[in-house]
């Protein structure tokens, strides 16, 4: 019979064995980080992003103004479960990944120019990581652009949000094209 203990360790018949744990290195002490407000739909909060000596993203912390809030409340295990995954050596690019997209209250408008509009609080951060944390080519690759970026995409492709309405329209109107009456 096998006993385990919440310290990690088990029992096999009278034998003690210490549980193998991944070895975590210690994040450094002392880290620079940045820190901006943001407002998604009705909430409001902050987003603090911390980086390693190498520059590399160690640590994220979202704070809702609403403090007690169910959504604080979540945020706080969010922020926690990005932090620990970087630490484990997860991508950031993965977690952006799985976590654009996602959608909850609140959602709407936001007042970041590069990210007009966001599906929840996580789909906004996720967002906001890609456009300070990771290259052209994986966040072309995700679908997120700056403003900027978008801009100059439209002017290259010739086209605009405009003609893609029109199209929209026009494929409406267009006559049903069918096999013709035999009568």
């Amino acid at each position: 019979m096998t006993e385990r203990f919440g310290d990690g360790t088990t029992r096999v018949a009278g034998e003690t064995r210490a549980a193998a744990r991944p070895a975590v290195p210690r994040p450094a002490r002392r880290m620079r980080s940045t820190t901006r407000s943001f407002s998604v739909g009705e909430g409001k909060g902050y987003l603090t992003v911390a980086h390693a000596p190498d520059g590399r993203v160690a640590g994220v912390m979202v704070r809702m103004a609403k403090q007690g809030s169910t959504l604080a409340g979540m945020m706080d295990a969010f922020s926690s479960t990005v932090t620990r995954g970087l630490q484990h050596g997860v991508p950031l690019e993965i977690l952006v990944a799985d976590y654009i997209g996602t959608r909850f209250e609140p959602s709407g408008l936001t007042n970041d120019p590069d990210i007009k509009q966001a599906g929840s609080v996580m789909d906004y951060v996720g967002r906001r990581l890609a456009l300070d944390h990771l290259p052209y080519e994986t966040r072309a690759g995700l679908g997120i652009l700056t403003a900027a970026e978008r801009a100059a995409k439209q002017t290259l492709d010739g086209v605009g949000e405009a003609v893609w309405t029109d199209l929209v329209g026009l494929s409406m109107s267009a006559p049903m094209v069918g096999r013709p009456r035999r009568g």
